[in-house]
């Protein structure tokens, strides 16, 4: 497992759980600024970031069939989610999203320092994503040596090697 820092933690997401499963839906919703400010009726909107994040899960889960799905804790509090897919010689953050009033404290550069641990003690490269729009998240993974790989119109993808 991923070793983090106290008061971060992480486990695994459990599937039949349903404060595990009602924790990711709001998660996703509040991620999902672009569509709740849509001039919408407000049943439209919430049947379509349901949609939406079916989707979304539904990609993940045949683009990473092997990939583990975590919940990120703060002192026993889910506070967000990660997905990481081990591959051969890296591991691909698949996906990392903390709650809005979670961010800037601290968990995402406690969650990624640990998974970079954990890559430099296997010897692996570490791999993500990240949209250009996204200038936080680009900031927090230059100042932890991430590096450009390559990018498309939408994201950037990055690489971190401890070597």
């Amino acid at each position: 497992m991923y070793s983090l820092p106290s008061p971060f933690h992480l486990r695994d997401i459990d599937a039949a759980s349903d404060g595990d499963q009602d924790f990711v839906r709001a998660l996703y919703r509040c991620s999902r600024g672009d569509l709740l400010h849509m001039q919408a009726e407000p049943d439209f909107i919430e049947q379509l970031i349901a949609m939406q994040q079916r989707t979304h899960e539904l990609g993940y889960r045949q683009s990473y069939p092997q990939a583990r799905q975590l919940l990120i804790e703060r002192d026993g509090a889910p506070i967000g989610r990660l997905i990481v897919n081990p591959g051969a010689q890296a591991l691909r953050v698949v996906d990392i999203t903390l709650l809005p009033q979670a961010q800037g404290q601290g968990a995402g550069s406690a969650v990624l320092a640990g998974l970079q641990a954990h890559a430099a003690a296997q010897q692996w490269t570490l791999h993500l994503g990240v949209n250009h729009a996204n200038l936080a998240a680009r900031r927090l993974y230059a100042r932890l040596g991430f590096v450009a790989e390559s990018e498309d119109p939408i994201q950037q993808q990055l690489r971190w090697s401890a070597a």
